[in-house]
C-alpha cells in the first residue's frame, strides 16, 4: 500500500470512528435526528436488553428503532456512553469495526435511584457511499452488567446542579454543528 492509500485509509478509518463517538453522543443527549444521522436508511440494528434480554431483542430497520430507543432513554434520569478501543478493517467501500462500550444509567426502581453500569462490545458494519461512511449494520455484544443502588450525589433537580442536559440544550451544541 503506498503513502496516498495509508493516508486514505487512516482517513477513513478517524470517519468511522467519528460515527461511533456520534451514535454514543445522540444516545446520551436523546436526540434522534443525531442517531439517525449514523446509520443509512437501509441499515439493520440489532440490539437485545443488557438487562432483560429475554423481554427485549430488536433485530430490523435502525431507522424505525430510534424512536423506541429515545422514547426508552427518556425514561432513565441520566446516561453516560464512553466509546475506546476501535478496531476497524476496511475492505473497498464497507468496513468491519469492533469498540467496547462503557455504559452509565440512573433510573428509578420503585422510588430508588440505581445506577445500571454494564460492559460490552458494538460491532458494526460499515458502508461508503458518494464518500460517506455509515452504519450499515450494528450489533451489541453485552459482557457484564451491574444494577445497584445509585451512590453518586446528584441534586434533586438534576438541571439545577449540573450544566449538563439531555437534549440540544446541551453545551455542547453550542460548540458542535451535530
Amino acid at each position: 500500500m503506498d503513502m496516498q492509500e495509508q493516508l486514505q485509509q487512516l482517513l477513513d478509518k478517524q470517519a468511522m470512528t467519528e460515527v461511533m463517538y456520534k451514535f454514543a453522543r445522540a444516545l446520551d443527549r436523546v436526540d434522534g435526528e443525531l442517531m439517525k444521522s449514523t446509520y443509512w436508511e437501509d441499515a439493520i440494528e440489532e440490539h437485545q436488553d443488557p438487562v432483560f434480554p429475554d423481554l427485549f431483542f430488536y433485530n430490523d430497520n435502525a431507522h424505525a428503532f430510534v424512536e423506541p430507543a429515545m422514547k426508552g432513554f427518556r425514561a432513565l434520569k441520566v446516561t453516560q456512553h464512553r466509546i475506546s478501543n476501535p478496531l476497524i478493517e476496511i475492505d473497498g467501500a464497507s468496513a468491519k469495526a469492533e469498540c467496547y462500550v462503557w455504559v452509565f444509567h440512573v433510573h428509578d426502581e420503585d422510588g430508588v435511584d440505581k445506577e445500571g453500569i454494564l460492559g460490552g462490545r458494538h460491532h458494526f458494519l460499515f458502508e461508503c457511499r458518494d464518500g460517506v461512511w455509515k452504519i450499515k449494520h450494528r450489533s451489541t455484544v453485552f459482557d457484564w452488567n451491574q444494577n445497584q443502588n445509585a451512590t453518586a450525589i446528584w441534586s434533586e433537580n438534576y438541571e439545577d446542579k449540573y450544566r449538563g442536559r439531555r437534549d440540544r440544550r446541551d453545551d455542547s451544541y453550542q460548540y458542535l454543528s451535530y
